[in-house]
């Protein structure tokens, strides 16, 4: 009987590892998978009082480097007002942005990406009680 219990507890930690491993790998497939639909140009959409919408503002995601460019009202040229860097963690139930060393304050910190699909972007910034809620639209 003792035996038979000893076998038992094997299977058990053998079958907990695997799940564990099979775990690990699903959440790092699902950050893998975030970083691919992220990393292009998103233009931020701004609503004026008057409901019109303005693409001021542009994000560009390659690697782990973050450029954000504007266009000056009444100019066709876009000017980098900022870069820095940013990272993905993906977990079970939410994924967090996390942008680094930007040169405009504002924008460092942790997001919570609340949607990312192929074309839409949103993410929200919790800092000091403070929100900063951005929507994108794939350029």
């Amino acid at each position: 009987m003792h035996i038979k219990l000893i076998v038992f507890m094997r299977q058990i930690r053998n079958l907990s590892v695997i799940v564990i491993l099979v775990a690990a790998f699903t959440v790092a497939s699902c950050t893998k998978a975030k970083e691919d639909k992220l990393g292009e140009s998103w233009r931020l959409v701004m609503m004026e009082e008057d409901s019109t919408v303005t693409w001021l503002e542009v994000w560009q995601f390659d690697g782990e480097k973050l450029m954000i460019v504007k266009r000056p009202e009444g100019s066709t040229s876009m000017d980098t007002i900022a870069h820095g860097t940013y990272s993905l963690k993906s977990g079970l139930s939410k994924t967090t942005m996390t942008v680094s060393d930007c040169t405009y304050p504002l924008y460092n910190g942790d997001w919570e990406v609340l949607t990312l699909n192929k074309d839409i972007l949103v993410i929200l910034n919790r800092t000091d009680g403070e929100f900063v809620y951005r929507e994108f639209m794939k350029e």
